[in-house]
C-alpha cells in the first residue's frame, strides 16, 4: 500500500499555481510573473509517472496487478471531473461564442472526449487559429498526453517484468533517453510536434517512474557525513530550487521540451527521491493551505482555463490584479465543489448505478451536440441585423477569401483544402481575372487585399492576377520564412512570370515586415521541406531580406510597372474581431470608433516605415501607401471605424473593411 506524502500535494500546488499565473500573463514593471510557469505541466508529468509506476510496481510485487483494474482506477480519477468541466464549458460556449468559433470549440471538445486534444491542437492551422488565451479547452492537451501514456506504459512495464525483470530499470531508462533525444532532435524544426505529442514527452513521465527504484527508507539510516546523508539534507531543497528558478526566469522563447527542460524535471525527481519530514522544502510544501490547493489541483487545473477564456471573451479585457484575484476565487470555488462532490465520490470503491452512468450519458449528449453543431455550422440563424452582416464578413479569413471555381489551382505541396481558393497556388495556376492589369504580389499581408481588389477592378472593367502566398514575401529565392520552405521556389517562379509579362502592370506589394529579421537560407529540398512544415533552418545573415525586397522592386520599376508598396501596418492591441462583436451586442447595434490605448503602436510603425524607406528608391512609378496615415491620428491608431467596421481580422491582418480603406486610398490617388 502506498503511503500518503503531503509534500507532493504541496508540489502539485506549486505546479498548478505556476501554470495559472502564466496563463494570466500578469506583469510587474513590464516583466511577466512566472514566465516559465508552463514548466508546471512538466512537474505534473513527473509526478504522474511516479504515481502510476508506484501503483504498477506495488501491485506486481503483491501479485494483484490487473490491466482492467488499473485503467478503471485511472478512469475514475480523471474522467468524471473532466466531463463535468466539459458540460459546463459547453453550455457557456453555446451562449457566448460566435458560430464559427463554436464549430472550432466543438471540434476541440470532440478531441477532448477521446483524449486526442494534443493531436487536435498540434494539427491546428496556427497561422489563422485563435490565440491560446481564447481556447477554452487548450489545457486538455496535457491530459491527452497522460492518458495516452497510461495506455502504453503499463503494457511495457508488464512485458519487461514478465520477461526481463532484472533489466526493468535499464529498459525504462533507455526509453526515457530515447524520448529525450527525440524531443531535442525535433524541437528546433518541428516545435509544435515536440510540445504536444507523447513520443517527445514520455521521458518526463518515465523519469518520474524511475524515482520509485530508489529506496527512500535508507535515507534516515545513512551515516553522518556520507554522500547519502548529504543528499538527504540538501538535494530536496536543491530540487525545489531548480523547479522554482525555471518557473521564474526561463521564458517561453526557449526551445521546449528539450535538454533545458531537464532542470525542472530533474528538480522534481530529486524532490521525489530525497524529501523527508523535518527538511525545509518538505515542511514548506506541507503547510495546510498549500496541501489543500494540491488536493484540488486537478480540478483547479481543469477549471482555470475556461474561466479565464470566458472572462476575456465577455469583458474583452486583459487581467488586472483585482480581476485575477476574483477569477482565482471562482476557479478555486469550482475546484472545491468538483473535488468534494465528484472527485471524492468517484474515488470510493462502491459506486451506484446512477454515479456510473452519469459520465457516460454526459459524454453521449456532448457527442450529439458536437454532431449537431458541425452539421448546422454553429447555429448562425440566431444572429440578426448588423450582427449577422458582421459575422458573414468575419467568418472568412480575408487573405483566403478570393476563389476562382472555374480555374482550379495546383499546390506546391501537392495538397489543397480547396483548389478553387486563390491562396497557396502555384504561380503557373494563379488566379487570373479580366485584363490582368493589376497584380497582388507578396505574402498574406498582400493576399488580404485580393477579394476587395477583385470587386473594385471588376467594377472598373479591369482585372487582376493574384500572386499572393502565405508567409512568402517577394524577396530573393535564396531565403524563406516561417514554415514555408517552398517560398524559394515560389519567388523563382514569380520572377520568371513577371519577366514575361507583355504589358506594364499595376502591382501592389507588401508583407509582414517584422519577419525580415528572421530569414533562413534556402534548403536543399524546398518543396519537400515545405510539405513537412519545416520550421527550423539555417539563419541567413545580414539584411538580405530588406536588400532583396528592394532589388525586386527595382526590377519591377525597370520593367515599367507601376508599383504600390504598402508600408508596415499598425499592430492591433487586441483581438479586433471579438471587440467588434462585443461592441455590436452591447451597444445600439452600430460601430463606434475604437483606438489604441497607447502611442506605442504608432511609434513602432513609424520606426519600421523609416527602416523600409532606407532601402526603397525614389522613382516616379513607386507609390508609397502609408497605413499609419490612413489609420492613425495624433499617435493613436484606429482598430474599429464607425463607417467601415472592424479594421482587422486574424492577428495583424486586415478585414474586408480594413482592406477597403487601404484600397480606397490607392484608387483615390489614381482617380
Amino acid at each position: 500500500m502506498l503511503s500518503y506524502r503531503r509534500e507532493l500535494d504541496g508540489l502539485r500546488a506549486l505546479a498548478v499555481i505556476a501554470v495559472i499565473i502564466y496563463h494570466a500573463n500578469l506583469e510587474v514593471f513590464g516583466i511577466q510573473i512566472f514566465q516559465g510557469g508552463f514548466f508546471g505541466v512538466d512537474v505534473f508529468f513527473v509526478l504522474s509517472g511516479y504515481l502510476i509506476t508506484s501503483i504498477i510496481r506495488n501491485d506486481m510485487a503483491e501479485g494483484t496487478f490487473s490491466f482492467l483494474n488499473f485503467y478503471w482506477r485511472r478512469a475514475k480519477r480523471i474522467v468524471p471531473a473532466l466531463v463535468a468541466m466539459l458540460v459546463v464549458t459547453t453550455l457557456i460556449a453555446y451562449l457566448v461564442l460566435l458560430p464559427s468559433d463554436l464549430v472550432t470549440y466543438v471540434n476541440s471538445l470532440k478531441s477532448a472526449l477521446y483524449f486526442g486534444s494534443n493531436y487536435f491542437f498540434y494539427s491546428e492551422d496556427s497561422y489563422v487559429a485563435d490565440a491560446s488565451i481564447y481556447k477554452p479547452l487548450l489545457h486538455t492537451w496535457s491530459l491527452a498526453v497522460e492518458w495516452q501514456f497510461y495506455i502504453v506504459y503499463p503494457v511495457i512495464v508488464w512485458f519487461v517484468n514478465r520477461f526481463f525483470k532484472q533489466y526493468m530499470f535499464e529498459v525504462l531508462l533507455g526509453l526515457a533517453l530515447l524520448s529525450l533525444q527525440l524531443s531535442s532532435f525535433i524541437v528546433g524544426n518541428y516545435p509544435d510536434m515536440a510540445f504536444y505529442l507523447l513520443p517527445s514527452r514520455a521521458w518526463e513521465l518515465i523519469l518520474g517512474g524511475l524515482t520509485t527504484f530508489y529506496n527512500r527508507n535508507r535515507l534516515p539510516m545513512a551515516t553522518e557525513g556520507s554522500l547519502e546523508k548529504v543528499c538527504y539534507k540538501g538535494l530536496p531543497l536543491f530540487g525545489l530550487f531548480l523547479i522554482v528558478h525555471s518557473m521564474l526566469f526561463v521564458g517561453h522563447e526557449v526551445q521546449h521540451p528539450s535538454f533545458l527542460t531537464l532542470f525542472p524535471v530533474l528538480g522534481t525527481c530529486l524532490f521525489l527521491m530525497f524529501s523527508h519530514k523535518g527538511e525545509a522544502s518538505n515542511d514548506l510544501l506541507s503547510i495546510k493551505p498549500i496541501v489543500y490547493i494540491g488536493l484540488v489541483s486537478y480540478s483547479l487545473y481543469l477549471w482555470h482555463q475556461p474561466v479565464f477564456v470566458f472572462f476575456r471573451l465577455i469583458k474583452h479585457d486583459y487581467f488586472r490584479y483585482e480581476q485575477f484575484a476574483l477569477l482565482m476565487v471562482i476557479s478555486l470555488l469550482l475546484a472545491t465543489l468538483t473535488y468534494r462532490f465528484i472527485e471524492s465520490v468517484y474515488r470510493k470503491k462502491g459506486l451506484n448505478r446512477y454515479a456510473l452512468s452519469l459520465p457516460l450519458v454526459s459524454v453521449l449528449l456532448l457527442g450529439l451536440f458536437v454532431h449537431q453543431t458541425v452539421q448546422r455550422e454553429g447555429f448562425p440563424e440566431h444572429l440578426r441585423g448588423v450582427v449577422r452582416e458582421a459575422y458573414d464578413m468575419y467568418k472568412h479569413i480575408e487573405f483566403r477569401r478570393l476563389e476562382q471555381p472555374d480555374n482550379l489551382g495546383d499546390s506546391y505541396r501537392g495538397e489543397f483544402k480547396s483548389r478553387s481558393q486563390c491562396n497557396f497556388r502555384t504561380v503557373e495556376t494563379a488566379c487570373r481575372f479580366g485584363d490582368e492589369s493589376w497584380v497582388t504580389l507578396g505574402d498574406s499581408f498582400v493576399g488580404q487585399y485580393d477579394y476587395a481588389l477583385h470587386e473594385i477592378v471588376q467594377e472598373r472593367g479591369e482585372g487582376m492576377i493574384s500572386l499572393s502566398y502565405e508567409q512568402c514575401p517577394f524577396v530573393s529565392p535564396s531565403i524563406w520564412f516561417g514554415n514555408v520552405a517552398e517560398c524559394s521556389v515560389v519567388n523563382k517562379d514569380r520572377l520568371a512570370l513577371i519577366s514575361n509579362f507583355n504589358s506594364p502592370k499595376k502591382i501592389i506589394l507588401g508583407t509582414n515586415y517584422g519577419q525580415f529579421s528572421r530569414p533562413k537560407n534556402r534548403t536543399k529540398n524546398p518543396i519537400e521541406d515545405g510539405k513537412k512544415d519545416l520550421v527550423g533552418g539555417e539563419r541567413a545573415k545580414g539584411d538580405i531580406a530588406w536588400k532583396s525586397y528592394s532589388e525586386n522592386i527595382n526590377k519591377l520599376l525597370s520593367l515599367g510597372h507601376e508599383v504600390y508598396v504598402v508600408y508596415p501596418m499598425p499592430r492591433p492591441e487586441t483581438d479586433v474581431k471579438k471587440a467588434v462583436f462585443q461592441q455590436l451586442t452591447t451597444s445600439v447595434s452600430k460601430y463606434e470608433d475604437m483606438w489604441s490605448s497607447s502611442k506605442d503602436t504608432y511609434s513602432s510603425t513609424v520606426s519600421a516605415s523609416q527602416t523600409l524607406d532606407e532601402y526603397l528608391p525614389n522613382h516616379p512609378k513607386l507609390h508609397k501607401v502609408m497605413p499609419q496615415e490612413i489609420f492613425c491620428i495624433d499617435g493613436r491608431c484606429k482598430m474599429i471605424d464607425e463607417k467601415y467596421g472592424g479594421i482587422y481580422n486574424g492577428g495583424g491582418h486586415l478585414s474586408y473593411a480594413g482592406a477597403k480603406m487601404i484600397l480606397d486610398d490607392i484608387f483615390r490617388n489614381i482617380n
